[in-house]
């Protein structure tokens, strides 16, 4: 089973620690994460908004907390994919 996760993880740098959402179950390994981000443009006293994804390595640092390749600001939306604490079996012990 793989769980799919996304919170806003606020500013953080590269390398900082960010820490899942409360509820989160937690992680044993980590799948993917992508991180989306806004990018405003003014033209002209024309606003104009985009989305894009951002590739992002994610690296667990523990059961409830990451760290991320890429730094992140108040506006990116981070999608987590791993398989969780207790989902793995064992082959030995089947």
């Amino acid at each position: 089973m793989v769980v799919e996760i996304s919170f806003a993880p606020g500013a953080v740098a590269a390398g900082g620690n960010i820490d899942l959402p409360a509820g989160a179950p937690p992680i044993d390994e980590i799948i993917d994460a992508v991180i989306f981000e806004g990018n405003a443009v003014n033209e002209g006293g024309t606003a104009t908004y985009t989305i894009g994804p951002v590739a992002a390595t994610a690296t667990k640092v523990d059961e409830n907390t990451i760290t991320l390749d890429v730094a992140t600001t108040a506006y990116s939306l981070l999608i987590l994919k791993y398989i969780p604490v207790g989902v793995k079996s064992n082959p030995s012990e089947a």
